[in-house]
């Protein structure tokens, strides 16, 4: 049975839910011309859904019987921002019987449509049959009331791919419909579009007696990327080194974990703290070792597989390093880690060659791996009898000691400071669902230079430029200081280091370093002037010890407001953020959970609750935040963002003075206020962020954990695998 999101934000049918709920890592955007509960039930009925999780969906939706007109001067009927939520599981192995519970019209400022509900559906070949029971809050604004309450039924009849029908019963009313879905092969993988005609079969003044609507759901999971060259075998699980304790408490502790569990069966270790690479005359010392040549092709091979500042040289115990800046893998760095590893296995990996290879980000190592080229080439033909390497990332180990004491024959080669990048990214800003307008937006374009200087270091100028905006984001419309306009936005420089804190607070003590994770402890300063109208400087310190599962960053900044008093330039004399931050990440679902308190932008002081969730690349985060200017009261806010690249997955190679590169993310999502009485308020600089680099940013947009590469095992082999033609 093909499942469907209900104008209502649950997946259903036209009125009524079922149990069933949008696939884990599915988005699904839907509409009805009309808009069921209302005393004038005509209109546009907009709703986006995810599958959050593996057993919850959310919803937001936005019900306006006009779009264009403004409440605050004229009668435009309701309009309305909400959310809904609906949570779901299987009762038995079969697959027959699902039992959920949720809520619409959460969150918002008034309430028009909120309901609570219950639902248990069976499926049985085409036939699916849904029964529930729902409570609605009462009668809402100006007499509306949720079509959903008391008992309530549906029967849904399926008998072709393209083709369903359906009727429901809800509030002693009853309804039918049918929808039909288009071939597969019309639309791309995984995508699914359909269209529905709906009919009133009793007397009720809650609907239209027709109305249509239409539904298109997209993966949100899917990564594209060439058919691999023959099937692939289940990859060996990597697993971390011995935890902070095992190592504290037993010595040894470093190498036998680290030779048991942190290869792809069976790989020599890392030369971390205490383990050392196997001695010349192992089977991992090469029976001859590679020529100059060889090493100089090494180079130039990772150069036209889109890496750059490359390193190549020998070390006292005949293994090669390996060093290499990700710059055209713009959606992950786990692909072009698995490039780096393919290209060291095509040419190197005709003997049985050592070698430790450091991928780094803006110049800061992200992740090692440590194996034998030989090994490593089976192990990307799908060999079950030999592994990759191991991992390791910062968290457990400082990286440049793999490649202490390195005789370097290649020094940066394809140095990234010769070629000024030229960014174009969107930008987007928006007001859904306020008083004077129900869809307002303003897009334009930023259009930056960035030269890398130095290792970590990088100057960057940014100009914005407006390119569409509705009336309201016009000169004299309400929302005009928040418009796109022509300027420049960011002139800056930013510094970018790790911190030898290891070598601070444990001098000499390498099993120390690594049960704190000191060597993750990286920090980051921007000077300059930001976000158009601000004058100062930035400084962050981020720490991601042991597998990458905490995170904690603070930051601080002081600026100054280059024009304070203009009035399309809002915000105080002064900004002084003092903000710290702690993740968790949950390896299993690959779920961040994230809290962030302090004194935030506009001098506000507050909190931020946030989930996020990725599907590969694209992320969808729901927050609360909850914040209060000097002297006014406390004011909260609800909202939801997604983030997706926008560029290819491989960018081309920056070639020569100047390369042309796109947006690393792109994000957009909606706000909401929170119990703000009536009305749709519209309030701006509550929980801002400095507009300026993150080290989020430099660390893979927050996935840079041990465990994080772990978990992408299978997309390191494929990008592997495809790194040379």
């Amino acid at each position: 049975m093909s499942n469907t999101l209900g104008q209502a934000g649950f997946t259903g049918l036209g009125i009524t839910p079922n149990a069933h709920l949008l696939h884990w890592g599915r988005a699904e955007l839907g509409y009805d011309n009309q808009l069921p509960g209302l005393r004038n039930t005509t209109g546009h009925n907009w709703v986006l859904g995810f599958g959050l999780l593996p057993n919850v969906e959310i919803a937001g939706r936005l019900a306006a019987n006009t779009l264009h007109t403004n409440c605050l001067a004229a009668n435009c009927g309701a309009r309305d921002l909400s959310a809904s939520g609906k949570a779901s599981i299987g009762l038995d192995a079969q697959g027959h019987w699902r039992l959920g519970a949720g809520a619409t019209d959460v969150g918002g400022a008034v309430t028009y449509f909120r309901t609570l509900y219950g639902v248990l559906t069976y499926d049985q070949g085409p036939w699916q049959a849904s029964a529930g029971l729902a409570r609605r809050s009462g009668a809402g604004i100006n007499g509306s009331r949720s079509p959903l309450d008391g008992p309530f039924a549906s029967l849904a009849w399926q008998p072709l791919p393209w083709l369903r029908a359906h009727v429901e019963m809800a509030d002693a009313q009853a309804w039918a419909g049918v929808r039909v879905f288009a071939p597969a092969a019309w639309l791309p993988r995984g995508w699914q579009l359909s269209a529905g005609a709906h009919q009133r079969l009793t007397d009720t003044a809650l609907t239209e007696r027709q109305w249509w609507s239409a539904n298109l759901s997209v993966p949100l999971y899917h990564v594209p990327a060439p058919a691999p060259r023959r099937p692939s075998a289940e990859p060996a699980r990597l697993a971390a080194p011995a935890s902070p304790a095992a190592v504290a408490s037993d010595p040894g502790a470093p190498a036998r974990q680290a030779h048991k569990s942190s290869q792809v069966a069976g790989l020599p270790p890392s030369d971390g703290a205490t383990t050392p690479l196997p001695k010349p005359g192992s089977r991992a010392s090469s029976p001859e070792a590679p020529a100059p040549e060889d090493l100089l092709q090494l180079a130039a091979r990772l150069q036209d597989a889109g890496l750059e500042d490359i390193w190549v040289g020998r070390m006292a115990d005949h293994s090669i390093a390996v060093r290499a800046e990700n710059a055209s893998y713009r959606w992950n760095s786990v692909d072009a880690l698995g490039a780096g590893l393919g290209v060291i296995a095509h040419t190197l990996g005709d003997q049985p060659t050592a070698f430790r290879f450091i991928l780094t980000q803006r110049q800061q190592p992200l992740v090692a791996v440590t194996g034998q080229a030989d090994c490593l080439r089976q192990w990307i033909d799908d060999a079950a009898s030999c592994a990759g390497g191991e991992l390791t990332t910062p968290g457990m180990q400082p990286l440049d000691a793999l490649h202490g004491g390195a005789d370097w024959l290649v020094q940066r080669g394809a140095p990234s400071s010769e070629t000024l990048r030229v960014i174009v990214e969107p930008v987007l800003r928006t007001n859904i669902g306020s008083e004077v307008g129900a869809l307002d937006a303003s897009l334009g374009a930023s259009i930056g230079l960035q030269l890398p200087l130095w290792a970590g270091a990088s100057a960057e100028v940014r100009q914005a430029v407006p390119v569409y905006e509705t009336r309201n984001y016009e000169d004299g419309g309400v929302f005009a200081s928040r418009r796109v306009r022509t300027q420049l936005e960011r002139v800056a420089f930013t510094q970018t280091i790790r911190l030898p804190v290891d070598r601070w607070l444990a001098p000499g003590d390498p099993l120390a370093a690594r049960r704190w994770g000191l060597g993750a402890v990286t920090g980051q300063v921007t000077l300059g002037r930001i976000g158009g109208w601000w004058d100062g400087a930035l400084a962050s310190v981020r720490w991601e010890p042991a597998e990458g599962l905490h995170r904690v960053t603070a930051m601080a900044g002081h600026f100054r407001h280059a024009d304070p008093g203009e009035p399309n330039k809002p915000g105080p004399q002064s900004a002084t953020p003092i903000l710290g931050s702690y993740r968790y990440y949950v390896s299993p679902t690959r779920t961040a959970l994230e809290a962030t308190a302090g004194r935030f932008f506009y001098n506000d002081l507050g909190l931020q609750l946030g989930l996020r969730q990725w599907f590969d690349d694209v992320s969808v985060a729901v927050y609360y935040k909850r914040t209060r200017f000097e002297n006014q009261p406390v004011r909260q806010f609800g909202g939801v963002e997604i983030s997706l690249p926008l560029t290819p997955r491989r960018e081309r190679a920056a070639a020569g003075p100047v390369g042309f590169m796109g947006a690393e993310r792109f994000a957009t999502g909606l706000e909401t206020t929170l119990r703000e009485g009536r009305g749709n308020p519209v309030r701006f600089g509550h929980g801002l962020l400095p507009p300026a680099p993150t080290l989020d940013a430099t660390f893979n947009s927050d996935r840079a954990g041990l465990r994080y590469f772990e978990d992408n095992i299978r997309r390191i082999r494929d990008a592997a695998r495809h790194a040379v033609p």
